[in-house]
């Protein structure tokens, strides 16, 4: 039986088209006993679409090749004694040649998962406990519960490590899952080269065969009309199906001003958790989870003083980490809490009460590069101006904590993914640079030392 239900369905194929064939036949399990053949399907919203759409294509095609009394039917996932994959002939088939089916991978090269960002590795506190309970759900039952799964907080503070641990832990739970992680950049560049080569039919069949689909940084979706469309259909489609959706964002939806209603509606619809910067024990045992990776073992006075001179973001104390670690491997000299503070500066806790307005980080950064906090506002696009720009936000973000939407507005309304993309760069050259790091740890000095009474009168 295996043998002739492959032939018909590779003939099925040609019937129905490639799209349909793809979505509706390829995912799925076929099972044959007597003259029965069942298609079985994970959700009544697969069993009904194929029922209405395909099923007189299905039964004519299977019984001109396999005989006139062959019954079909579409069931919900029942055990079955033959079973086929028909991403693959059987073995034992060799009367005809491999049909050239697509295959399916159980992870979509469309985004991979990160190695090492699993839950083993994730250390859970009180700022993003919920995040982490709701995650192991989600991963242990995707598409049961929490669907979608909205993850939100500020830059470098666990998002992406959380949700591809979800995919990780879901990836071991069932081998054979579909599953894409990538960030909404990504999505939209996929959609606009699919545009431009006329294989949006392509596009939509391999996101809307997924699994579980985790998506990265949704807030760049903002004010991108066409990409919003795509993807609110592909995420009904989803959704429908009973298909995990897990995002991860810097603000919650009712803050995506420029996200459509109905997409905002759908997020919040599901659960929406966020994760809060870690706290100094948290990022204590972060570090420490870092360093036993890489074969060092330091004192947890060295961790805490690596710690109290980085910022808040997981990134931040990760690039402290190896910026000491670098030094110590070139240099072959001991770890110490002097050499801590020698390579990183004095302690970055700012006063009890302290309160740093973005206008007084972004004049006094301005005044260290020799321009006016005008052009910081401005378009001015100069290789010194856009590099005190970028420090500025950087420095509201690590420093002042504000949020992207906020700095985004006091630095001339701008779209705050530009204000993401900022502070990424900064982060990244302050861990490169040596010369650009001394840079920031002296600003950061500085403002630190700015009198109170000049921060109480400053314009929130």
């Amino acid at each position: 039986m295996d043998g002739e239900l492959w032939t018909a369905l590779r003939y099925l194929r040609e019937v129905i088209g490639e799209r349909n064939f793809t979505m509706w036949i390829q995912p799925f399990t076929w099972s044959g006993r007597g003259n029965v053949i069942r298609l079985e399907v994970p959700s009544p919203f697969h069993r009904e679409w194929i029922s209405r759409h395909l099923l007189k294509a299905i039964e004519s095609t299977l019984r001109e090749h396999l005989g006139p009394q062959l019954q079909f039917e579409v069931v919900l996932s029942a055990p079955a004694q033959t079973k086929l994959d028909v991403g693959s002939p059987p073995s034992g088939d060799k009367s005809r040649p491999t049909p050239a089916l697509r295959p399916l991978n159980s992870l979509l090269r469309v985004g991979r998962l990160v190695d090492g960002y699993d839950f083993e590795s994730f250390v859970v506190g009180p700022t993003n406990e919920l995040a982490a309970l709701a995650g192991r759900q989600v991963a242990a039952e995707p598409g049961r519960r929490f669907n979608p799964l909205f993850v939100w907080g500020g830059v470098g503070l666990g998002k992406t490590h959380l949700v591809n641990a979800i995919g990780h832990e879901a990836m071991r739970g069932a081998r054979n899952l579909r599953l894409a992680c990538l960030s909404a950049e990504m999505f939209t560049n996929m959609m606009i080269a699919a545009l431009r080569n006329d294989k949006m039919a392509d596009f939509r069949d391999r996101f809307r065969a997924l699994d579980v689909l985790i998506l990265d940084d949704v807030q760049f979706l903002a004010g991108k009309d066409r990409t919003q469309e795509e993807f609110f259909h592909t995420f009904e489609w989803l959704v429908g199906a009973q298909k995990q959706v897990v995002l991860t964002c810097d603000q919650p939806p009712s803050a995506l001003a420029r996200l459509e209603a109905r997409l905002r509606s759908r997020f919040e619809g599901g659960l929406i958790v966020d994760v809060k910067a870690p706290t100094p024990e948290m990022r204590v045992e972060i570090l420490r989870c870092k360093v036993r990776r890489r074969g060092y073992n330091l004192s947890d006075a060295i961790l805490g003083a690596i710690v109290s001179r980085c910022g808040p973001s997981v990134r931040e104390v990760e690039g402290g980490l190896n910026r000491v670690l670098a030094f110590v491997e070139m240099m072959r000299r001991p770890v110490s809490v002097e050499l801590v503070e020698q390579l990183l500066g004095p302690e970055r806790i700012a006063p009890a009460g302290r309160v740093l307005t973005i206008a007084q980080i972004r004049d006094t950064v301005a005044e260290h590069f020799g321009v006016s906090a005008d052009d910081l506002i401005g378009s001015a696009r100069g290789r010194r101006v856009s590099q005190a720009r970028q420090t500025a936000m950087y420095l509201c973000r690590s420093v002042a904590r504000a949020s992207l939407s906020r700095i985004a507005a006091e630095f001339g309304g701008r779209d705050h993914t530009s204000v993401l993309y900022a502070v990424r760069a900064a982060e990244q050259r302050r861990e490169s640079d040596p010369v650009y790091s001394a840079e920031i740890t002296r600003l950061e000095q500085e403002l630190l030392r700015r009198p109170v009474e000049r921060v109480a009168s400053e314009r929130p």
